[in-house]
């Protein structure tokens, strides 16, 4: 790009910066041609813009304000084969990408030199961040196995003895292992739901801590959990898509868009939004070929011995008239642009969207598996850090918790009331045994 709309002072202070140097990762091309007796030296660098100075340029849709796109702080060293590469691969080298390469490179160049303070000229900020994890508060203490008359494979013919409650909240779930079935429900309950499918004289109960330090005994814990999930987010009309590991929103009506109700951040009231639709094409005021569906990524993460987090990564699904799966090779594109478009603020709010959604609103996010329930708070986890900041990302965000009313705390009540597993009688009976 052009330097004429750089500023002596900014270039000077991006090439002592970058030390001469390519930025780009494992170059380190030397930008300074010595002098001789002939001629003066020669300077080879080329100052490339990580948001582009015009809105038309690579990048140049990042919001900043024009008045910091010529700032050495939005600029990187290069030399010309690298800049000519980020250029015209703007999607592989995106504004976060750039940014980490110049904080490297410009970092190596302070510790070679000695200098581990910042340059002057930036400003350090007090900012709050936010992530796309909530905190689980609560799991389930204990998996329940009893021998089991079915197998791997067997599932449906379980289902058909299932005695179920009149409660209808709760997540009837389970798997069949080595000839036993595990479930989160109390297999000891002479009245439970899997009464007619179990030998009840076999029941174990196993301490979660114990699986979880299992890989295998983790997989199964884990596999416990999402088809909890996978029930409680169908009860929401939301669909799992197992193909793309991914929940998403399907049209109740062929043919016709969907839309539900939230709150949205920085907003008192609820609104409805689109979750399924066919968008139109600018060009023609015609609807595409294809239609967005709202989907998210839905993970349980252990993040330390005890603590386990509750991921939300927004995503995207795709068909071709609401219903059926558009191939392959026609959603990378579609998706990858659309995700590169999806700035801190839209993130963010797609989280809130879906925490908000699955919760209705409510503080807590409740799986009732009977006895015991899995509880996550939907406050956004949050981090205080102290760094740059991004010129221009003043964005503040409001209404991040929720307060409980009658009947969210009289669910999180009743979701710890049979949290309490008596240890006592099979530890007892352990030793008897011996």
């Amino acid at each position: 790009m052009s330097r004429k709309n750089i500023s002596d002072k900014e270039m000077k202070a991006l090439i002592a910066l970058s030390g001469g140097v390519c930025a780009f990762p494992n170059c380190s091309t030397q930008l300074v041609e010595p002098g001789n007796a002939n001629d003066s030296a020669a300077f080879l660098g080329e100052m490339a813009h990580i948001v582009g100075d015009s809105h038309q340029g690579p990048r140049g849709a990042f919001p900043m304000l024009d008045d910091d796109r010529n700032k050495h702080t939005n600029l990187l060293l290069l030399c010309g084969d690298h800049h000519k590469i980020i250029d015209s691969q703007p999607r592989t080298y995106s504004v976060s990408v750039l940014r980490r390469i110049k904080e490297d490179h410009e970092g190596r160049i302070r510790r070679a030199t000695g200098s581990t303070a910042f340059p002057s000229s930036i400003t350090i900020t007090d900012e709050v961040i936010h992530s796309s994890l909530l905190s689980v508060t609560h799991l389930p203490a204990a998996v329940f196995t009893a021998p089991c008359a079915f197998h791997e494979g067997q599932d449906d013919q379980v289902k058909q003895r299932i005695h179920f409650p009149d409660q209808g909240n709760q997540l009837i779930r389970f798997i069949l292992r080595d000839g036993k079935l595990y479930s989160f429900h109390n297999l000891k309950d002479p009245n439970g739901p899997f009464r007619g499918v179990i030998n009840q004289k076999g029941v174990e109960t196993i301490r979660s801590e114990q699986l979880w330090d299992d890989p295998e005994g983790h997989r199964r814990y884990i596999t416990l959990l999402n088809r909890g999930l996978y029930k409680f987010a169908a009860r929401k009309q939301v669909r799992f898509d197992p193909l793309h590991k991914r929940f998403f929103f399907d049209a109740l009506v062929a043919g016709k868009p969907r839309q539900e109700y939230y709150r949205p951040l920085n907003a008192k009231g609820r609104s409805k939004r689109n979750v399924v639709w066919q968008p139109m094409s600018k060009a023609t005021d015609q609807p595409r070929n294809y239609w967005w569906h709202l989907a998210v990524g839905l993970n349980f993460v252990r993040v330390d011995k005890r603590q386990w987090c509750f991921s939300i990564r927004p995503e995207r699904h795709l068909t071709s008239d609401g219903i059926t799966p558009l191939p392959p090779k026609q959603i990378g594109r579609r998706v990858t642009s659309k995700k590169a478009r999806m700035w801190n603020d839209i993130y963010l709010g797609e989280v809130n969207f879906w925490r908000d959604y699955l919760s209705e609103g409510s503080a807590n996010l409740v799986l009732n598996f009977g006895d015991q329930s899995a509880v996550i708070d939907t406050t956004m986890l949050a981090f205080d850090v102290q760094w740059p900041g991004i010129p221009g990302d003043t964005k503040p965000f409001k209404n991040q918790t929720y307060k409980e009313d009658l009947f969210s705390r009289m669910e999180y009540d009743e979701a710890l009331a049979g949290a309490g597993i008596e240890w006592r009688n099979d530890d007892e009976s352990s030793e008897e045994d011996e």
